[in-house]
């Protein structure tokens, strides 16, 4: 491992999952142990409820206002509040205001042949050609949830109005 600094808008962005999403740190610099990401989402990301079976995912809010729904439980997220996901505990999050900024910190896989979340983010995803959220489109349900299943992650249902 290296010490990495990476600022505001330096990292790997991608649009994904009709978000900008910047990478600062992969499991690869972090010696397998976690990734870090930057979301910018509108209500147009919010994901369906959906189960990480093989890592646990973590959420600090940095801007806006997010419903959080962990394992039933749900709760209005302001700037400062973090919400966590064990593995295997059902998940989803819908955007409150026009956008929100996120940090989402995801363990290492633990099984997930296919790198898990991040790898996910990037198999669905395009490089952003500028850190500008993506024209929103209405993401394909079925090529979603098998795209997911190889990185570990299941999809429970529609995503989130």
């Amino acid at each position: 491992m290296e010490a990495t600094v990476r600022h505001r808008d330096e990292g790997e962005a991608s649009w994904s999952l009709n978000s900008l999403i910047t990478t600062k740190l992969d499991y690869a610099e972090s010696g397998g142990a976690y990734c870090l990401m930057e979301h910018l989402l509108t209500s147009a990301a919010n994901p369906p409820r959906h189960v990480h079976t093989d890592e646990e995912e973590a959420f600090y809010v940095l801007d806006g206002e997010i419903e959080f729904e962990v394992d039933g439980e749900v709760s209005i997220c302001t700037p400062g509040s973090f919400a966590f996901s064990p593995r295997g505990t059902a998940h989803s999050f819908a955007v409150l205001t026009d956008t929100a900024r996120v940090l989402v910190l995801s363990s290492a896989p633990q099984g997930a042949p296919s790198g898990g979340f991040p790898e996910f983010v990037r198999s669905v995803g395009e490089p952003a050609p500028a850190r500008i959220l993506p024209v929103p489109r209405v993401p394909d349900a079925a090529a979603m949830a098998a795209a997911a299943a190889p990185h570990g992650i299941e999809l429970l249902g529609p995503p989130r109005s």
